[in-house]
């Protein structure tokens, strides 16, 4: 638990920067926010303990978008993949962690995006600006809709796909070990390692519904990860 506490100024040291920083973050076609979540990531990480081990770097062009599409296993995944991934990526994000003070703020000026889980028409328009976003930035989305609470990946839900219809391309992500850093529940966060593999991006077939590559990203993630667990 000490280690979240000590995480916790750093995160709003870079909140508070981050405001500060806003119109430089417009003069650089918003990648500075980018670059300012990678580094907060990355620093934290490394407050915690947390060490990264990344395989698949190849696979990603720099300057292209994506549609990122990992498995959940912790809240920690989200800084981890903010810190290992070399694009400019943003996150959508259920609308509650929006209404956290200054934070939610900070989240909306740098282009993350509230999905309403519970109101359809809100979140399709909330894609819809994702959508008019990823001329110049990549989201990560997690298709399992939830946190796994042993591991093992869930069943993906086609609704966090549907950007792929858009044509754009999705780079599937599978996560090891992120289970153990921060635990359901918990806030003591666990030193360790997790281990990162970056898969070629993919588009939706031309034949393909999205349910159908919902569960095609689903098999070749739960695969490699139930293949590397043992």
């Amino acid at each position: 638990m000490f280690r979240f506490f000590i995480a916790l100024p750093i995160l709003a040291f870079y909140v508070i920067l981050s405001f500060l920083m806003f119109p430089i973050h417009l003069l650089t076609r918003r990648k500075l926010g980018g670059i300012v979540f990678r580094h907060c990531s990355a620093v934290m990480l490394k407050i915690c303990g947390v060490r990264c081990k990344t395989e698949g770097l190849e696979n990603i062009t720099p300057d292209e978008t994506y549609l990122v599409a990992a498995n959940h296993q912790s809240i920690s995944d989200i800084p981890i993949i903010g810190a290992n991934l070399p694009i400019n990526v943003r996150v959508l994000a259920k609308k509650e962690i929006f209404a956290i003070p200054v934070l939610g703020q900070a989240m909306w000026l740098y282009d993350f995006v509230a999905i309403d889980r519970k109101n359809r028409r809100r979140a399709v328009k909330s894609l819809e600006i994702a959508e008019k976003k990823m001329k110049y930035c990549s989201y990560l989305v997690f298709p399992e809709g939830t946190r796994s609470r042993d591991g093992h990946v869930g069943k993906f839900k086609s609704g966090a796909l549907i950007l792929s219809e858009k044509g754009c391309r999705i780079l599937p992500v599978a996560l090891i070990g992120a289970d153990k850093i921060l635990k359901t529940g918990e806030l003591d966060v666990h030193p360790g390692e997790v281990r990162i593999k970056i898969f070629p991006p993919t588009q939706i077939g031309e034949n393909e519904t999205r349910q159908e590559l919902a569960e095609r990203l689903n098999a070749l993630i739960s695969d490699y990860v139930e293949s590397e667990k043992h």
